[in-house]
């Protein structure tokens, strides 16, 4: 789902069909935004206007977070970059979206938390039209349970109480915060805890949580996992291994080739 309003400055079109699946022949770029203006500065500023304003909620991953910093930078308002200036800050990791640390584990601990409730009451809903009710003796531990979140190399492990359908308490180093959560009908969630409300949007993948906070950044908080698995970011088909069963791989060094997307990528 794509939310953009063209303007007299700035207008675009993307490849996405009415109920929101992406056009069969569409390539990488499913989406294109013009801006102009009465000087370049004027376009760059509509330009990053209507990126901030822009909504894209999908499986699909896109950098409009970080296009909007990279229109930000002074090198962009100058005019002094070159065909190689994107490479060398893609490379040196120069780019990186402003966000507060707590506040990214904090909503990632509300979004679990409501995925939890959510598999808990289709669990009891499920036996009950088998009726079974075993289930029914472990319903309390859908109002207390435990959530772990692991961020920038800290683990972080809240209390989760819920005292109403729409409010929780999580409770953490002696702190206790209080949300309340609305599912919206686009599976979004808003979240509003003391003056602060936030659109929260998660992914879970193979790697961890995809999180998407509205208007600040999209952060992957990596799941707990044995370090003994060797895991891709990305779903392929397995071409050829690079190493022996048994032998020792150093870091940073290749394992496995996988096919996707007609490309060929070591992991």
């Amino acid at each position: 789902r794509i939310k953009f309003q063209s303007s007299v400055s700035c207008w675009g079109y993307f490849s996405v069909g009415a109920n929101g699946g992406i056009h069969e022949f569409a390539d990488s770029q499913f989406g294109h935004i013009f801006a102009h203006g009465a000087n370049r500065e004027d376009a760059r500023k509509a330009l990053m206007l209507a990126l901030r304003n822009m909504d894209v909620v999908g499986e699909i991953r896109n950098p409009v977070e970080y296009l909007v910093e990279l229109l930000s930078m002074q090198a962009f308002i100058q005019n002094t970059i070159d065909t190689s200036w994107l490479d060398g800050l893609i490379a040196a990791k120069t780019v990186a979206l402003k966000y507060n640390s707590f506040d990214v584990v904090f909503y990632a601990a509300v979004f679990r938390a409501m995925q939890a409730v959510k598999n808990f009451g289709g669990e009891i809903l499920e036996a009950l039209d088998k009726s079974q009710l075993g289930p029914l003796k472990e319903v309390n531990s859908m109002n207390e349970f435990p959530i772990e979140i692991a961020f920038e190399g800290t683990r972080y492990t809240f209390a989760v109480s819920r005292l109403g359908p729409d409010e929780l308490q999580f409770a953490i180093g002696g702190q206790k915060l209080i949300a309340k959560v609305r599912t919206q009908p686009d599976g979004q969630l808003l979240v509003s805890c003391g003056n602060s409300v936030m659109k929260v949007q998660g992914t879970e993948e193979a790697l961890g949580l995809r999180l998407r906070l509205e208007g600040i950044a999209t952060i992957m908080l990596p799941t707990l996992y044995d370090p003994s698995e060797l895991r891709s970011e990305f779903n392929g088909k397995i071409v050829r291994y690079l190493q022996d069963n048994g032998a020792a791989v150093k870091e940073g060094e290749p394992y496995v080739e996988l096919e996707a997307m007609k490309m060929i990528m070591p992991v």
